[in-house]
């Protein structure tokens, strides 16, 4: 370690670096976190709680928002939330509409 006749002097260490990594990582964590709990919690309310696609959806997004007003997420979180829920309508309309 550093003993004796060491150049180091406490606290002049640069950490913007390590700060922007650990900001991008939180924010990564949180995202994801979100993200992945809203794809569980979709398939878990039309299986295991038999509810019907199209509530499933609008639970869904609610959650999604509560979660975005919950973590302070910003407008993107609402967008990729409104893009996938769209996404995601037409095409269980269309599975539905193979499958009666």
């Amino acid at each position: 370690m550093a003993a004796g006749n060491s150049d180091y002097e406490r606290g002049t260490m640069a950490v913007d670096g390590h700060k922007k990594t650990f900001g991008g990582f939180m924010g990564t964590t949180v995202y994801g976190g979100a993200a992945l709990a809203l794809i569980v919690i979709f398939p878990t309310l039309i299986f295991g709680v038999n509810m019907g696609w199209p509530a499933a959806l609008v639970t869904t997004l609610i959650l999604g928002v509560i979660l975005g007003i919950g973590f302070k997420l910003n407008g993107r979180w609402y967008a990729s939330l409104i893009g996938s829920a769209v996404l995601l309508a037409i095409s269980s309309a269309i599975i539905a509409a193979f499958h009666g």
